[in-house]
This record gives C-alpha cells, sequence and structure tokens, in this order.
C-alpha cells in the first residue's frame, strides 16, 4: 500500500513542504532547483567566457585554479545539478498518469530523495564557493573544501537514484491494467530507457568520487585524491557518449508534445521506440574514463569510442525524421502560432542531432579534436538542448504540475534566448577548437594553446552567447516565479 499525504492541519506551510510525499509538491522543488542550479551554471559560465576574452592574465580571478573551479562547477551545475533534476521533476509527477498509475510508487523514498539530492546540491555549491570544487591543476584549492564537494556529490548522486529507482518501478509495476510497455508514452519510454541507463553510470561515478574522496583525506593522497586527478576521474559524465543520455527524454518530450498539439500520432511508432532505445544504449559511458587508460592505448581513441560517436547521428536522425513526419501530418492542426512547447521542443530535437554530428567530428583522429575548446562546443549543444527541452516538457505539462498554464509567452522568449546562446557558443567554440584553442583555456596564451587572433574574435562570441543564454534563464526565472504564484486555473 502506498500513501501520500497525511493529514497535517496546523502545520507551517514549510513543514508541509519538507514532510510531503505529493509527487506535484516533489516535483515542485525538483524543478525549482533544477532551475536555480541552471541559473548558477549560466553565471558561471559567463564569467569563464569573460576571462576567456583576455587570455595574457587572470582578470577576473586571481589564477588558473579558480578559473578551473569555475569551469567545472559550470558542468557540473548544468549536469548533475540542473538538467537531471527538472527532468526527474517530469518523471515524478507525469510518468504515473501517462502509465496510469494512482501515484508515484514508494513515496515516502521519493521524498527522502528529493531532500537528499537537494542538501547534497547545497553542499557541492557550497564547496565550489569555499575554495574547493573538484581539484585544481596547480593543487591550490581547500582540501576541507574539496572534500565537502566529493560528498556533496555523492549525495546527489544517491538522491538522484532513489528517484529514477521510484519512477522506473512505477512504470514497470504502476502502469495500468493491460498497458506493454510498448504502449506507454514517448515521454515514460525515453524515461525509462535513459533511467535504466543512468542506473548503470551513476553507481560507477559514485565509486569515482569515494575513491577520490578516501584518497583525498589520506595523508598525501596517493593517486585518486590529488587534486589535479579528481576531474579527469569524473569528467567522462559531462562528455560523449554520457552526455547524450541528458538528451533522451527530450526526444520523448518532442515528440508527444507535438502529438497532443497536431491530435496526431507517428505512422513508425515501432521504429522511434527502437530508436530511442538504441540512442539510450550508445550513451553508456562509464567505461570512457581517460584516467583509467591502458599505457599506449587510451579509450577515448578505441574502437568503441569512436564506433558510438559515428552511429548515434543516424539514430538521432530517425527520431528527428520521426519528429518531422509529425509535423508534416499534423501542421495543419497547429495554427499560425504553434504552442511554445512544440517549438522548443523542435528546437531541442535540432540541437541534438547537430550536436551528435559535431560529437562524431570530434573523435576524427587525425583533427586532434578531444582536448580543445570543440569538447566545450559538443559539451553546449547537448546539455542546452536538454535544458530548452526540459522547459518545453514543464511548460507542456504545466496544467498538471501546477494547476495554471503558465506564460507561454515568456517561455518562448527564454527559449529563442537560449537558443540564440547555444549557437553562438556552440558555433564559436567549435571553430576554435578547430584552430586549436585547448578546452580549458587556462590564463594565458601557453595554456590555451592559443593559435593567434582569429580566436579572440571567436571567443567574443562566444561570449555574447553566454549572456543570451543567462538572459534566457532570468526569463525563465521570472516565467516561473509567475507560474507559482498564479492561482489554480489562471493564467499565470
Amino acid at each position: 500500500m502506498t500513501t501520500t499525504d497525511s493529514d497535517a492541519s496546523g502545520s507551517t506551510a514549510m513543514e508541509e513542504a519538507i514532510t510531503s510525499t505529493d509527487p506535484v509538491t516533489l516535483a515542485k522543488v525538483w524543478a525549482m532547483g533544477g532551475m536555480t542550479a541552471v541559473l548558477a551554471g549560466l553565471v558561471a559560465g559567463l564569467l569563464v567566457s569573460l576571462e576567456r576574452l583576455d587570455l595574457e592574465g587572470a582578470g577576473i580571478f586571481g589564477s588558473g585554479d579558480e578559473l578551473f573551479q569555475f569551469w567545472s562547477a559550470h558542468r557540473v551545475a548544468l549536469v548533475l545539478l540542473g538538467v537531471l533534476p527538472m527532468l526527474i521533476a517530469l518523471g515524478t509527477t507525469i510518468v504515473p498518469r501517462q502509465c496510469g498509475a494512482n501515484t508515484l510508487l514508494f513515496p515516502r523514498a521519493a521524498a527522502l530523495a528529493c531532500w537528499t539530492w537537494l542538501i547534497g546540491a547545497g553542499m557541492t555549491v557550497v564547496g565550489f564557493l569555499v575554495d574547493g570544487g573538484l581539484g585544481t591543476p596547480d593543487g591550490g584549492g581547500q582540501r576541507q573544501a574539496t572534500a565537502l564537494t566529493l560528498m556533496g556529490i555523492l549525495l546527489v548522486v544517491g538522491g538522484l537514484m532513489v528517484a529514477i529507482m521510484c519512477i522506473l518501478s512505477t512504470i514497470f509495476s504502476g502502469r495500468a491494467a493491460g498497458m506493454g510497455l510498448g504502449d506507454i508514452p514517448y515521454l515514460s519510454w525515453t524515461t525509462l530507457v535513459a533511467g535504466t541507463i543512468w542506473l548503470g553510470m551513476l553507481p560507477v561515478l559514485a565509486a569515482n568520487a569515494v575513491l577520490a574522496y578516501v584518497d583525498l583525506r589520506g595523508r598525501p593522497a596517493i593517486r585518486f585524491g590529488a587534486e589535479d586527478a579528481i576531474w579527469e576521474q569524473l569528467s567522462w559524465v559531462f562528455t560523449h557518449p554520457a552526455i547524450y543520455l541528458l538528451a533522451l527524454p527530450v526526444l520523448g518530450i518532442a515528440l508527444d508534445a507535438i502529438s497532443s498539439a497536431t491530435g496526431s500520432e507517428p505512422a513508425n511508432r515501432g521504429v522511434l521506440l527502437i530508436a530511442t532505445a538504441a540512442f539510450g544504449f550508445l550513451s553508456f559511458g562509464a567505461y570512457a574514463q581517460s584516467f583509467f587508460d591502458t599505457p599506449g592505448t587510451p579509450i577515448m581513441e578505441e574502437a568503441i569510442y569512436v564506433l558510438a560517436a559515428f552511429a548515434i547521428v543516424p539514430v538521432a536522425l530517425v527520431v528527428l525524421g520521426g519528429v518531422l513526419d509529425l509535423l508534416r501530418r499534423g501542421g495543419s492542426g497547429l495554427g499560425p502560432r504553434p504552442p511554445a512547447s512544440v517549438v522548443l521542443s523542435v528546437i531541442a530535437v535540432l540541437l541534438t542531432v547537430a550536436g551528435t554530428v559535431l560529437g562524431a567530428l570530434r573523435v576524427v583522429a587525425p583533427w586532434d579534436l578531444l582536448e580543445t575548446s570543440v569538447t566545450g562546443a559538443h559539451f553546449t549543444l547537448i546539455v542546452g538542448a536538454a535544458i530548452i527541452g526540459a522547459v518545453a516538457g514543464l511548460n507542456h505539462w504545466g496544467q498538471e504540475l501546477l494547476g495554471s498554464p503558465g506564460s507561454p509567452g515568456m517561455i518562448l522568449l527564454g527559449g529563442l534566448a537560449a537558443s540564440l546562446g547555444v549557437v553562438l557558443i556552440g558555433a564559436a567554440d567549435a571553430v576554435s577548437g578547430f584552430l586549436g584553442q585547448a578546452d580549458f583555456t587556462g590564463v594565458d596564451l601557453a595554456t590555451a594553446g592559443y593559435p593567434g587572433s582569429a580566436t579572440a574574435a571567436l571567443n567574443s562570441i562566444s561570449t555574447l552567447g553566454a549572456v543570451a543564454f543567462l538572459v534566457a534563464g532570468l526569463i525563465w526565472a521570472v516565467a516561473g516565479v509567475k507560474h507559482l504564484a498564479a492561482e489554480p486555473g489562471g493564467t499565470g
């Protein structure tokens, strides 16, 4: 027997929120926490971009170590603290309804997961802010603060894993009678695939963090906890192929949102289910850890790594074909002004396809792009697609989440600004990477791999993109506050 909220008469709003097992309440915490982390990550990314405008020395940050802390915080905030929680918000409340379940299974475990993640996220942020983070190239960080960051990430990973297990249990065991796994809507299907792969990867990430933490607490660190080695052990989750998994639920959001708006269904549902499952399988990235490379055989040059990078491109194109087919057959039902969720979800799919193409180019050995800013451009395209798609999903199901339709005009405006920012950052950093600029640019010409003045102009374009992306985040934040403040059934 599962339960939701007990009688909380006499309790304050804060007490009700903290003790609640209501999926909608938990989804609000996940969504608001995730969007706050996205904003923090975008601020960190803008500061790093501004520093990169002048590589003659540290202008904004005091040293290369400080720059590295913000550079790595940008990626941690967007992935583990931002996009994943936003997707879990949808999985917590929308997926059970799509599957015909009465509620999310194991609601108390889901509540524990939510607050564990939130506490871990707070510890992680504090660890970065007090000169910790995930180590520094020159060992200039604070050991205790770095340990705090690692402990925060462990809590974050634990919360995410428990939340995913609750969602997957609901899909497997809480479905309506007679509904097979092949019958569930696309968001639920892609959440099932992505969640299964995440449950295979997150324990590996936790193990990496434990190794680093235990060694870091020694005197002195032997290998895993050395400050210049911690990031390399965790960086695999922020690049190909693991990063693609963030975009998988976005593909499901797009298919469901367009189907709902057009009133049509894809003609090739079976093909799309197989394609999205293959997309998830190709996204398993726990093996791609350069820190454990065998001498002479780097994992990023092995066949499995290169093959996955190229194989995921046609798979993404198949999903794009399904989206375009839906628009072709049901486009007349959209009218002259398509819903914001449809526009943004289509943009997210296009950015995902562009990201897979750039990911394939990145692994071409003769171009030697793995350590260049092409890796950063690839991250921006995929994570940007995931953020835009997640916002599209929150807008599409906003009525069910919060009881009011929200502000679709502001959501669309923010989405267009975010799309502009992602394109500017991705294009500029990709070209800079082909010119030789390093992924982590340091604070001087030598560590940046600086090839000449052409990169300076491209860095300016990338900074403009970072500004546009941050503006989009602020617009979404205002829209979210208005949505939360709106009366149920109102217009927000």
